[in-house]
């Protein structure tokens, strides 16, 4: 039977006022962006400290990393003093592109600058990537996703007219075109890339068509189709949705292992189109007079030894799918979207696959999940380079699998091999990696490239600095065992992780016409105060017995400073930290409420009018197995 009404909430309080959040306790981490960083981000606090403390260290890293492009290369649209825009490493290194910049986690860094509130940081970044002299090529990029979720988040009305996704369509649509004319392999109809260009050097699966890239197509394309929908151009999105489907079906039906119950590369050589690109690139007439990294970086195995048995030396079969787990093959499809919520049975079927997230013999370990399973004789195999994929807990992954897996628990039915408590433990050991990770000549927290994933120390740091087991290993200008950029690592910005705080902890997730506060945690309490969405400030305090706050148990919501909504918790099947939902009663858990807060379309752009009106209700497409209730105001 259908659980009954849930009582009405009370009425709105004038007298009821979100908690003020102090940021002094975290002095010692902002240190130098203390100023900027209360004046531009949403405040965040919560009963995990690792989580708090990580949540404002990584603010900290994000405005460490603000740069300007010359104010010699004017683009139209950024700041006439430069673009500004947003590096990897905060030393220059040789592989960089103009101002520092590197694309490989541009998608990341969009993530987080759609929370701050300045909105020219995501803006001239973009800019500077569609328009202006950013190597957008040189590894795989999703700009048209990035630009679309920021304007879901900040515009009322996404994609209208005034708003960044409405400005930069037709550079989207140039770039989505320019990929397929480089990296689409017609003999095997679906996009090549090369495992160091996919921003994964020594990758397992090695070089072909991989589910990273192939699903981004299809994120690329069903954001284009949104956007032209918004402008108008019904003609254009009809296109691009098709253009969605095709991708779609290669991930689905031409990237999933029956074997494996996992997708996974189809290896594939690299096709004439991206070799002809190539040559064009180191022609000293190209825009980048002959340096070719900015379109590809290296195919196949680097610095791998002679006589290796996995992966093959010969490479892995051509037009056979390869037969290694690795975890960018699991979150890609989430992370874009590519794999359906309907029908249930067939989104269950690919999400068996989750069930390696939790298994010791699969990606499992202490400090995070590792890059490749642990069962397969590629884990780990040895190389001389300095970074490898090949078993590792990388942030830039750890940040697509709680993405990913925030996208399965909040968009599909009930899962039995993953649920709210496994997403909690995968965010906490991430927040526990800023905060507890080891690295030479730097205190917690910190974040570098990747982590040792049972003994909890930065690898490639290591091995810069010459310290065992790989003294003497040094790298690019390596002397006496140490590396000219031994310290390159420090506070690389690789990775997301606020956007996981606000996105899943407060589990704030902006659809076109409403924000909704579906959260993915059974911490006791926590707060966000000050986020912009929509053209308004919204503040959202979960507190599971109403002891932290003094606001009473519950969740309570305001917007514009106005209290929307308080309502009790409610009591959810929050499965395991290593399972999903079983219908046992000792994974019931006290969580919030879930609601929606819409706008009413008002005038033009990007503006519109709260409504304030909250009522007990159920999204049609919201299945209600888990025992969750909607409030939608």
């Amino acid at each position: 039977p259908p659980p009954p009404p849930p009582p009405p909430p009370p009425p709105p309080s004038s007298r009821l006022r979100p908690p003020q959040i102090e940021t002094a306790p975290f002095a010692f981490v902002l240190n130098e962006s203390r100023a900027w960083v209360e004046q531009h981000v949403p405040y965040f606090h919560s009963s995990d400290e690792d989580l708090n403390t990580a949540y404002w260290y990584r603010w900290r890293v994000f405005h460490l990393h603000l740069a300007r492009a010359p104010k010699s290369q004017r683009t139209p649209g950024c700041d006439p003093k430069g673009c500004h825009v947003i590096t990897e490493f905060l030393k220059k290194v040789p592989w960089s592109g103009p101002a520092n910049t590197i694309v490989c986690p541009a998608g990341h860094h969009f993530a987080e600058a759609r929370w701050v509130k300045d909105g020219r940081y995501a803006g001239d970044y973009a800019r500077f990537w569609l328009r202006g002299a950013g190597w957008r090529k040189q590894y795989t990029f999703w700009p048209a996703h990035s630009v679309w979720r920021h304007s879901l988040l900040v515009d009322a009305r996404p994609g209208a007219a005034g708003s960044l996704a409405h400005e930069l369509l037709p550079a989207l649509e140039a770039n989505y075109r320019d990929w397929v004319r480089t990296h689409y392999h017609t003999g095997a109809r679906c996009m090549f890339q090369s495992c160091h260009a996919d921003g994964q050097e020594n990758s397992a699966t090695l070089d072909g068509c991989r589910p990273t890239i192939n699903a981004v197509m299809f994120a690329e394309a069903t954001a284009i189709a949104a956007a032209a929908a918004a402008a108008g151009n019904a003609t254009l999105s009809a296109h691009f949705e098709e253009e969605a489907a095709r991708w779609r079906g290669v991930v689905l039906e031409r990237l999933w292992s029956e074997d494996l119950s996992f997708f996974t590369t189809l290896a594939q050589p690299p096709p004439k189109s991206l070799h002809d690109e190539i040559k064009w690139y180191r022609r000293k007439d190209s825009p980048t007079k002959g340096n070719s990294q900015s379109v590809q970086t290296y195919f196949g195995c680097l610095a791998c030894p002679r006589g290796r048995a996995c992966p093959p030396e010969r490479g892995w079969p051509v037009g056979k799918l390869v037969p290694v787990r690795e975890l960018s093959a699991l979150t890609s499809p989430w992370y874009f979207g590519a794999v359906p919520a309907a029908p249930a049975g067939r989104s269950r079927k690919f999400a068996t696959a989750w069930a390696q997230l939790h298994d010791a013999k699969g990606f499992a370990s202490p400090w995070g999940p590792r890059t490749t399973e642990r069962r397969s004789q590629c884990y780990n195999f040895s190389n001389a380079a300095q970074c490898n994929w090949n078993g590792p807990v990388w942030p830039f992954e750890v940040s697509k699998a709680a993405t990913a897996l925030a996208e399965l628990l909040q968009t599909h039915p009930p899962q039995p091999h993953a649920g709210i408590a496994a997403w909690e433990a995968l965010m906490l050991t991430y927040a526990r990696a800023h905060t507890r990770a080891r690295a030479e000549g730097r205190a917690p927290p910190h974040v570098d490239e990747d982590l040792h994933p049972d003994d909890g120390y930065w690898i490639t740091r290591r091995k810069l600095h010459g310290v065992r087991p790989w003294a003497g290993a040094g790298g690019l200008g390596a002397s006496n065992g140490r590396d000219w950029l031994a310290k390159r690592g420090d506070h690389y910005f690789h990775s997301s992780f606020t956007d996981l705080v606000l996105g899943g902890v407060a589990g704030l997730r902006a659809g076109a016409e409403f924000v909704e506060v579906r959260p993915l945690t059974t911490l006791r309490h926590w707060a966000v105060t000050g986020a912009r969405v929509k053209g308004f400030a919204l503040d959202v305090v979960w507190d599971a017995d109403g002891s932290r706050y003094g606001l009473g148990a519950g969740l309570h919501v305001w917007a514009d400073h106005a209290h929307l909504l308080s309502t009790p918790p409610v009591t959810v099947d929050a499965g395991t930290p290593s399972g999903g939902v079983r219908g046992r009663a000792a994974d019931m858990r006290a969580v919030p409420a879930r609601v929606r807060v819409g706008r009413r379309a008002s005038g033009g752009g990007a503006t519109g009018q709260r409504a304030v009106v909250c009522s007990a209700a159920m999204p049609p497409e919201e299945a209600p197995s888990d025992g969750g209730r909607w409030w939608v105001c």
